[in-house]
């Protein structure tokens, strides 16, 4: 593919960021890994930006992560907001054509798990003040031919019977996928303007939202998955939707000693029987993997959702994930995008039970009215992060709305 090919499909006053990070040499056979970005318009030629060290850059990524999980330093969380806008924003400013509304960003290496509508500008303002965001694995992806389909079901999964048919937690277990009840009431909400916009649509709650529902979908318009998500270290396995105050809730927890070494079987989303799966393995039992509630990201890349136009997972993490040089992130990300999803909508830290199912109602909404995920997810952060500023400050802003980025496939619909 070419650079014109690419260009034809950036649409007017947006703009495509690829950021790259990569070795460069210094002389006497001495290397630094450095960050850059290539800034490409619909005219004209690319333009490049070396933006630093990622010995210098990539501590601040780590403040923001750490900020928005332990949800206690704000100072902390606000310098590295204003530290990575200096670094990987601020010298890209004045590549931008002029009157640039929407930014499609490639990101690279660990500004992959950066929510760029977050950073906060000179004017100590959120950059999605300024700015649409939109995220592409690829410049490539903007050429994209998405296949068309008459199915335009909205199929959803929420609030899942972890314990299933099964005894649930051993006592003392240190494995607790808490109940998420305000998962159902958010497909409760859903499924109730679902048949307001006359969409069709399916529910599977508690024991029938199970593993073999979910391999049975076929491409529908629409899937949305309420429920724990998560990436496992190579031996520490964690889930955690909190489910209280955001300054109250505790992640929940699970250790093993086991390894998994492979990025696509360590991220995953949990189903009915998911508890009573873990609780089997401590005891040395292996469920069947077709039905044990648990689908991990190499399983989710078997699933048919070649034609399906928006996947949400409202669901904690989902967009991390193991970064691989050259090839992205190994995780859900690369699972769904594998499976067919044209548009991706995920969460880089934590997600709150309630309040998120506030989140997708407005995002649905905003959807609805303009057929845009990528521009829907834009302004309803937008406007959350403000509206949650004013009202209490930055940390609970960026700990609520600031988690969710938008991956897309295909043309960019222009507004």
């Amino acid at each position: 593919m070419t650079v014109e090919q690419v260009q034809r499909a950036i649409p007017r006053e947006a703009a495509l960021i690829e950021y790259l990070r990569y070795p460069h040499y210094l002389g006497k056979g001495k290397w630094e890994t450095r960050y850059g970005a290539a800034v490409l318009a619909a005219t004209g030629d690319p333009k490049w930006a070396c933006l630093g060290s990622a010995e210098s850059i990539e501590p601040n990524i780590g403040r923001i992560q750490d900020s928005v999980r332990d949800r206690t330093n704000e100072p902390r969380l606000t310098a590295g907001l204003k530290g990575l806008y200096r670094q990987v924003w601020a010298p890209l400013e004045h590549l931008l054509p002029t009157g640039s509304k929407t930014i499609i960003i490639s990101p690279d290496g660990a500004l992959n798990f950066i929510s760029f509508a977050t950073l906060l500008t000179p004017e100590d303002q959120f950059l999605a003040q300024n700015y649409s965001i939109a995220y592409v694995a690829s410049g490539r992806d903007l050429l994209y031919e998405p296949k068309s389909s008459t199915n335009t079901e909205m199929v959803i999964f929420a609030d899942p019977n972890y314990a299933g048919v099964l005894p649930s937690a051993l006592p003392g277990a240190d494995v607790d996928l808490r109940p998420l009840p305000g998962t159902a009431a958010e497909a409760a909400a859903l499924e109730t303007q679902a048949r307001k916009w006359n969409w069709p649509v399916q529910v599977h709650l508690g024991t029938n939202a199970t593993e073999i529902h979910m391999r049975a979908v076929r491409a529908p318009h629409i899937l949305h998955l309420a429920t724990h998500g998560f990436f496992l270290p190579e031996t520490v396995v964690g889930m955690s939707r909190p489910t209280e105050s955001v300054f109250n809730a505790d992640p929940d927890g699970l250790q093993t000693d086991s390894a998994l070494r492979n990025p696509m079987h360590r991220s995953g989303i949990a189903l009915a029987g998911a508890q009573a799966t873990l609780d089997a393995w401590k005891r040395g039992e292996i469920p069947p993997t077709d039905k044990d509630g648990i689908i991990s990201a190499e399983e989710v890349g078997g699933l048919d959702l070649t034609s399906t136009w928006l996947v949400a997972l409202s669901a904690c993490d989902t967009g991390m994930g193991k970064l691989r040089a050259g090839e992205g992130v190994m995780g859900l990300r690369r699972g769904f995008i594998q499976a067919g999803a044209q548009n991706l909508l995920m969460t880089l830290w934590p997600v709150l039970d309630r309040t998120t199912g506030e989140f997708m109602l407005e995002f649905y909404s905003s959807v609805q009215k303009s057929g845009n995920p990528s521009e829907a997810i834009a302004s309803v952060q937008r406007d959350w992060l403000v509206a949650l500023r004013k009202k209490q400050r930055v940390l609970v802003a960026v700990v609520v709305a600031g988690p969710f980025i938008l991956s897309f496939q295909g043309p960019l619909k222009s507004n």
